[in-house]
């Protein structure tokens, strides 16, 4: 029987505090930072010193959904999915890595007035700011599908058949659930989810998404038919007001 190995693809390069770093650092006078890293660049135990040295304390933390601490997944996008709420009491976020997926996931985890969070690319050594601005049409998005989702009579809960992501179990409680609050409700079953195609279904008036949460926050933006996670469909009330 074929076994699969999983390993970790890290960056050779030498991760260090270069002079354009180390400038913004003291320009921001930061007494805590919370860092974060992909898989590829979570080797920092020299630029950790670095900043140390500058009497800066660095506060870590463990996404629950990953291995090691530091690393943080693009589905990691809520104020729980960190063991410590390091994003809270840190003066600053500084992510290491490319791409701006990861980043607004750390956007995304912090519910009111988000801190900005600075990009470091140790590849190009290149630092970019993503403030709650990149956001923005995605939260307001959000706010508009949650309160069509509270009005809509006929929901549709999408599940995939993908490892990590198949939540069938969930799926059928929120239809029991639904069900109670006199809600017609139908759950579409797919290995890869083609949000186009639910424009063929136009009795359904509101979707759930049970898969990787960021189709339910990036994704939405893309389409014009209401879609909420599975987690704001459980409480749609709350997940309300800590939009607003």
């Amino acid at each position: 029987m074929p076994r699969l190995l999983l390993m970790d693809a890290i960056w050779e390069g030498k991760i260090q505090l270069t002079d354009k770093l180390k400038s913004y650092l003291k320009k921001k006078k930061p007494n805590s930072i919370a860092l974060f890293a992909s898989t590829q660049f979570l080797e920092l135990d020299g630029l950790i010193k670095e900043i140390k040295k500058l009497g800066i304390e660095i506060n870590i933390t463990k996404a629950k959904r990953t291995n090691k601490p530091l690393q943080i997944l693009g589905c990691d996008c809520y104020p729980d999915s960190f063991t410590d709420p390091i994003l809270e009491k840190s003066d600053l976020i500084l992510y290491i890595g490319d791409g701006m997926f990861h980043p607004k996931a750390l956007l995304l985890a912090q519910t009111r007035n988000p801190k900005p969070i600075m990009v470091f690319d140790p590849i190009q050594n290149k630092l970019t700011e993503v403030t709650k601005k990149s956001i923005d049409k995605q939260l307001q998005k959000a706010t508009r599908n949650l309160k069509m989702f509270l009005n809509a009579e006929t929901i549709g809960i999408l599940v995939t058949i993908k490892p990590g992501q198949q939540y069938l179990q969930a799926a059928l409680k929120l239809k029991q659930k639904l069900k109670q609050q006199n809600k017609k409700t139908y759950i579409f079953i797919d290995d890869t989810i083609n949000l186009f195609n639910l424009e063929n279904y136009p009795f359904i008036k509101a979707w759930v998404n049970t898969a990787c949460p960021r189709i339910g926050t990036d994704d939405i933006v893309n389409i014009q038919q209401p879609m909420i996670n599975l987690r704001e469909a459980n409480n749609p009330i709350k997940a309300l007001e800590d939009l607003e």
